[in-house]
């Protein structure tokens, strides 16, 4: 059975805990051998030795297990930034000052705390450092010996040089990998913004589809329905008359029979091929159920509702459909012709009065256009 151990979850450790472990690893073993250089002579107590030691070896362990294992790892590596300006305050005071090695202990700490807390991180930089030179300096006594020999020197100069190359390979680092998550955040919005086009694109072809008929191509029904109210009032509007023309294919049954439902289906894409091509872009022209057709026309009086109701029919009748090529499929239209508001005010009685029109053009013997005779009160 797995144990609790195995079965905890990994600590996840913050970027900069791991980014200043292993700078402070590093740089804390050259800082120990340049301080150790400069010890060497002068007359340090064993215990400052070992001090040396726990500083620059044992103390970049301890500061990094803390940090990984606190609730708030950014707090604590701040705390640990700050541990160490309070401690390298406190060898500059304990070796009186060597001016390299105390430029480069005060630019590490200063630096660090300038990169996660901007001036503010210098100004607390330079607090901390004094704090820890205070109480060293009244134990030990104030004394300045600010040289260092060759040595020393050359190498507080290589490690400050390797140091601040390391922080800009670090910043460099982080600059690539924030160019490269904002490409990805940008490629990924321009990504959104095709799929959102074509979502758009594709519901503007679906709601284009929901108002069309699957055969003809023509508007439907549903889409009449949802448009001849707004149509009438926008006529009343703008003091307008219009005419609603109700088609319907003569003897479509016969057809149908003798001939079959796909020649059937054929004639229909037929009659709404010659509608399309004798409408306005300002005419509606939808199919009303079976083989009837209506054809809405805005700011149209009756005399002209007239004139294009004989040019359909004319037409229709001069153009009859080869089926397969060859066989002629003979058929004709009747037209009943309504306006608005002569013979209605309302869209139900406007196309009821169209319907009779059509009736009686049927009644006369078909293949003919009827105008609708009396007002049809809404």
């Amino acid at each position: 059975m797995p144990s609790q151990t195995e079965n905890a979850a990994p600590y996840r450790v913050h970027w900069t805990v791991r980014m200043n472990h292993r700078n402070r690893t590093f740089s804390f073993v050259l800082l120990g051998v340049v301080l150790g250089l400069h010890m060497s002579r002068m007359d340090v107590a064993a215990w400052g030795w070992v001090l040396l030691g726990v500083q620059f070896l044992v103390y970049p362990q301890v500061a990094y297990f803390t940090a990984k294992r606190a609730k708030d790892q950014l707090a604590a590596e701040t705390r640990n930034m700050r541990v160490d300006a309070v401690c390298f305050g406190a060898w500059m005071a304990a070796l009186h000052f060597p001016v390299w090695i105390a430029f480069i202990l005060f630019t590490g700490v200063s630096q660090n705390l300038m990169a996660f807390k901007g001036p503010k991180g210098f100004v607390q930089s330079v607090a901390l450092v004094v704090a820890g030179v205070l109480p060293v300096a009244w134990f030990t006594g104030w004394a300045f010996h600010p040289a260092t020999s060759g040595l020393v020197t050359a190498l507080s100069i290589s490690v400050i040089t390797l140091y601040l190359g390391v922080v800009a390979l670090d910043g460099h680092r982080r600059s690539m990998r924030l160019h490269e998550a904002r490409l990805q955040v940008r490629s990924s919005e321009q990504a959104s913004q095709r799929q959102l086009t074509e979502i758009q694109a594709l519901h503007g072809l679906l709601k284009e589809q929901a108002n069309r008929d699957g055969l003809t191509g023509l508007y439907n029904r549903r889409y009449l329905d949802a448009t001849i109210e707004r149509e009438l009032a926008r006529c009343e509007r703008e003091g307008q008359q219009g005419a609603l023309l109700m088609i319907d294919i003569d003897r479509f049954k016969q057809i149908n029979d003798v001939h079959g439902h796909q020649v059937g289906d054929d004639v229909l894409r037929h009659t709404a091929d010659i509608l399309n091509e004798r409408v306005r872009s300002s005419d509606i022209g939808c199919r009303y159920g079976g083989e009837e057709f209506l054809l809405w026309m805005p700011n149209t009086q009756a005399a002209a509702a007239l004139d294009v109701a004989e040019d359909l029919r004319r037409s229709y009748a001069a153009s009859p459909w080869l089926a397969q090529g060859k066989q002629v499929v003979p058929a004709m239209l009747s037209i009943g012709v309504a306006v608005f508001p002569d013979h209605a005010s309302q869209a139900d009685s406007l196309i009821a009065a169209a319907d009779r029109a059509l009736y009686q053009a049927k009644h006369e013997g078909r293949n003919r256009v009827c105008v609708a005779r009396s007002r049809v009160q809404a």
